[in-house]
This record gives structure tokens, C-alpha cells and sequence, in this order.
């Protein structure tokens, strides 16, 4: 028997539950990422327009930092949130190149920020959650083509 014809050799096959969930917290959270800044984006001057409206004072300031970053760092968010989105579909069929789209995408999510609005808090909780996820993607990449 030549080596074409031979049966392949039985690797273990990993328990993909993990891969999954990840998949499908990711589809979420990149999901409504993408919508929700979508939305601000195309309707940034409304936004600006209704700040007074908010009635919690620290939520307001907050809001108008974020707003200050202007419109196309809203676009840009959206954008990157369906590059991370279409990096879990891809990891979800389990193809490596959904990693590295994650991954990148992630990681410019965590910069885009500092780089827009100045004195922008670094937020440690979202570094802590992209590595979590990052790393959980990771462990399947041998899985993967």
C-alpha cells in the first residue's frame, strides 16, 4: 500500500466547546461592537447635539470625551469590530487566519483609543479580557489550517 492510500493516522481529535464559546461571546461582543459604533458614527452630531440630556453628570463627561475622538474614530471602531468578527467565522471553521485577524484587530482596538482622545484612561479590564481571548484562540491553533 502506498502512501496515498493509507488511512490516516488517528490524531486526537481536541474538544472544541471552548473554541466555540469564545466564538460565540466573540460574535456578540464584535457584533454589537460594530453596530453600536456604526450607529454613533453616522449619528455623532446628534449625539453631540443631545449631551445636556444626560442627566448623570461623570456619564456626560465621559460621553463627551469619547465624542471628542470625532466621527471617524467611530467608523474605525465599527470597521475593526467586523475584522474581529470575521475572524471568529473564520476561527469558528477553524482557519488560522481568523487568529491573526482577531488578534490584530483587537490589538488596535486597544490603541485606537489613546491615540484619538487625549488623556484617555488606559483600561486594563479590556487589555485583560483580548489576552484571555487571544490566548484561548491560541491553544487551538495547532487544530487549525
Amino acid at each position: 500500500m502506498d502512501e496515498q492510500q493509507q488511512p490516516p493516522q488517528n490524531e486526537p481529535i481536541p474538544n472544541l466547546v471552548l473554541l466555540k464559546v469564545l466564538c460565540v461571546f466573540t460574535f456578540v461582543g464584535s457584533g454589537l461592537g460594530a453596530f453600536s459604533y456604526g450607529i454613533i458614527g453616522l449619528m455623532h452630531g446628534f449625539f453631540l447635539e443631545n449631551l445636556s440630556l444626560i442627566p448623570n453628570e461623570q456619564n456626560r463627561e465621559l460621553i463627551q470625551m469619547l465624542l471628542s475622538a470625532g466621527q471617524m474614530f467611530f467608523f474605525l471602531n465599527a470597521i475593526l469590530y467586523l475584522v474581529s468578527l470575521s475572524g471568529a467565522v473564520l476561527l469558528w471553521k477553524l482557519r488560522k487566519t481568523g487568529f491573526h485577524l482577531y488578534t490584530a484587530s483587537q490589538m488596535v482596538l486597544l490603541i485606537l483609543p489613546l491615540a484619538y482622545i487625549k488623556g484617555f484612561p488606559t483600561n486594563f479590564f479590556s487589555i485583560f479580557l483580548t489576552m484571555v481571548f487571544a490566548l484561548g484562540y491560541y491553544g487551538f491553533l495547532k487544530f487549525m489550517k
